[in-house]
């Protein structure tokens, strides 16, 4: 059996982290779980993974995303745990949404040190670690830093960082590492049906309206693209792939 491949993947414990390693896993890779609350889910996860592919499929890691002593604790842990990480992932985030006039320092903060500082420190790691010549990072932006949206000045601002981040990590650390980002629009993930109160059939066919392929998207179209960046491109490098069934054309 090939030796597997190590994708590191921030944020896995839920939603598109959750199914993208799910999904790693199912094609051989081994995945490193990252979380930073969600321990149960995350070695619920975990222990899935090792049931049905075996000894070394999976390892579940806590870390602070924003602090650079705990990311690298978070690498060398996976790194004894499974070896040396291939690709990166950085999905984890943060939403504390208000209104822009009565937000604070501290939310604003908040946001941007896991979504855009989490991102710049895992990357910079996972970087000076990384010793072979197909090396992958793939960000996760959001559709929101193009559009912006009412009550979200820090969680746009934030992941409109990731998408210039990108840019200028693919110049910087091409051609060992190829550095692309993946902006999700409306992902049909718990926490996005909980924040829009999609549940609610009305306001479910308000925002599926929107949306040119008629349908909210799901984790696992998330998922294809990111495998596509890591799998299968070859060419691509600092590119923004826009996974929103269309949404962005009804606003332009």
């Amino acid at each position: 059996m090939p030796e597997r491949k190590i994708i590191l993947i921030t944020g896995a414990a839920r939603g598109i982290g959750a199914v993208t390693a799910e999904n790693f896993a199912r094609l051989g890779w081994a995945v490193a779980i990252h979380y930073h609350r969600s321990a149960h889910s995350a070695l619920a996860l975990q222990n899935e993974l090792l049931h049905r592919y075996g000894p070394g499929a999976a390892l579940a890691v806590a870390a602070d995303v924003a602090c650079q002593e705990a990311v690298q604790a978070m690498f060398e842990q996976v790194n004894a745990g499974l070896g040396p990480v291939d690709a990166l992932v950085n999905n984890a985030g943060a939403n504390l949404d208000g209104p822009f006039l009565e937000m604070s320092v501290e939310q604003w903060r908040s946001v941007l040190d896991v979504i855009l500082t989490g991102t710049f420190l895992c990357s910079q790691e996972f970087a000076r670690r990384y010793r072979g010549g197909e090396g992958h990072i793939v960000n996760i932006g959001s559709l929101s830093a193009l559009e912006g949206r009412t009550n979200g000045a820090n969680y746009c601002s934030a992941r409109a960082g990731v998408i210039a981040l990108t840019r200028c990590m693919a110049l910087e650390l091409a051609p060992a590492i190829r550095v692309n980002c993946v902006s999700p629009g409306y992902i049909a993930t718990q926490a996005l049906v909980e924040r829009y109160h999609l549940d609610d059939p009305q306001r479910c066919a308000q925002a599926t309206a929107a949306i040119p392929a008629g349908s909210l998207g799901k984790p696992e179209d998330v998922f294809q693209a990111i495998r596509f960046l890591v799998c299968e491109s070859r060419g691509i490098n600092g590119e923004n792939l826009i996974v929103d069934g269309g949404k962005l054309l009804r606003s332009e």
